[in-house]
């Protein structure tokens, strides 16, 4: 489905996706769940490319419902992965980050590992940096839900590739305190991208949003601040 022109949403089922076409080729934010790879391909069919004209993989985090099937889509594409750097040290071991509930995350860490990713596939980007994709994204710090989540923002398409530092499962919301790492950190970085009014918010999980009134982000930002 196209949220905005040239920037595609994949649902994944139990977590987002987006595939965007510049000059340059296909670009893809985030990679979703194990073995969902299949769901890029038949995308970038049906926009008349092929897969190895995917040449950059942005990364959020690296929760498996972001990074599920990257390794598979890298190692198809030989695509560049772009993640900041406490991220680009899990990816190559197929590591979460920690910030569940204790027994959750003791599970993660013990039992639950996605493909691995080679170290120099993976190149470092830095909050404060503008990336040369889609007329220029620029890199943002979004800690809370983990502690090196980032998130990107398009401003010439107005859309913001959010992650789960905000989620449209019912309206636009904050990640949830049961599941980040530092929630007082996720209401400032929440607020930081209300801030950025975007056309579109291409959220982790929920549907993309976007015609919403100034009154949505009103009320949510009203919402953090008194919190």
């Amino acid at each position: 489905m196209e949220i905005q022109p040239n920037v595609y949403w994949i649902n994944g089922g139990s977590s987002n996706f987006y595939l965007a076409v510049d000059d340059a080729g296909l670009l893809l934010v985030d990679a979703g769940m194990p073995r969902r790879e299949k769901l890029v391909w038949e995308q970038i069919a049906t926009l008349g490319y092929q897969p190895t004209d995917l040449t950059r993989i942005l990364v959020t985090h690296a929760d498996m419902d972001h990074v599920g099937s990257l390794a598979a889509i890298q190692r198809e594409t030989e695509a560049k992965v772009y993640a900041g750097k406490e991220t680009a040290v899990l990816l190559p071991n197929g590591r979460s980050p920690k910030h569940m509930p204790w027994f959750a995350q003791l599970i993660i860490d013990t039992f639950m590992r996605y493909g691995k990713i080679p170290a120099d596939c993976i190149e470092i980007v830095e909050p404060g940096q503008t990336l040369p994709f889609l007329g220029g994204i620029q890199v943002l710090a979004t800690p809370g839900h983990t502690l090196d989540h980032l998130s990107y923002f398009a401003p010439a398409s107005g859309v913001l590739f959010a992650g789960d530092a905000l989620n449209t499962r019912q309206g636009l919301a904050a990640t949830p305190p049961a599941i980040s790492a530092d929630m007082d950190a996720a209401k400032r970085s929440a607020i930081q991208l209300l801030e950025l009014s975007p056309a579109t918010f291409a959220c982790g999980h929920g549907t993309p949003l976007s015609g919403h009134s100034a009154d949505t982000l009103m009320q949510l930002f009203n919402e953090l601040r008194q919190d």
